[in-house]
């Protein structure tokens, strides 16, 4: 059994290794095969590109990798729902951009629940990632872009 986790990361359990690359081993991968996910030697954990051979760090140890995805699991069911897709005529969509263009559409007031504010979220999301693995939060880190959504609240 393979646990799924966010952002299509799937990790196998601990006890399953397949020595894939010379000294490192396939502990998971991403979007059902398109990156794997690498335990090297030294126990760092990297993403490697499958089509071109590309490796990215991504954390230190196994451990600290699954405290990324339990962080960002957290984050992303600590936040409002996301919105039902909705569907408009060609006419109420040109009305919905005449009223945006104007000015006049202002975001919808989601009434108080148990949902964090955005700003909290993030907070504790950047406290939690900073304190399991510190240099995965760098500018060249492979969480950057997760990182940057998450901040834009784009989640």
């Amino acid at each position: 059994m393979r646990e799924e986790h966010p952002f299509g990361i799937q990790l196998y359990p601990a006890m399953v290794r397949e020595e894939t690359l010379p000294g490192a081993r396939e502990i998971g991968n991403v979007h059902g095969g398109e990156f794997l996910v690498m335990e090297a030697c030294d126990g760092t954990i990297s993403v490697c590109d499958v089509a071109t051979g590309h490796c990215s760090p991504l954390n230190r140890d196994r451990k600290a990798t699954e405290g990324f995805l339990a962080a960002f699991a957290e984050y992303l069911s600590s936040g409002p729902a996301a919105p039902a897709p909705v569907v408009m005529t060609a006419a109420q969509a040109a009305e919905r951009l005449r009223a945006f263009r104007d000015g006049q559409v202002r975001p919808p007031v989601l009434p108080a629940g148990k949902e964090l504010s955005h700003r909290v979220r993030l907070r504790k999301l950047r406290k939690r990632l900073h304190a399991i693995d510190r240099t995965a939060t760098g500018p060249d880190s492979w969480w950057r872009g997760l990182i940057e959504e998450a901040e834009n609240d784009l989640l």
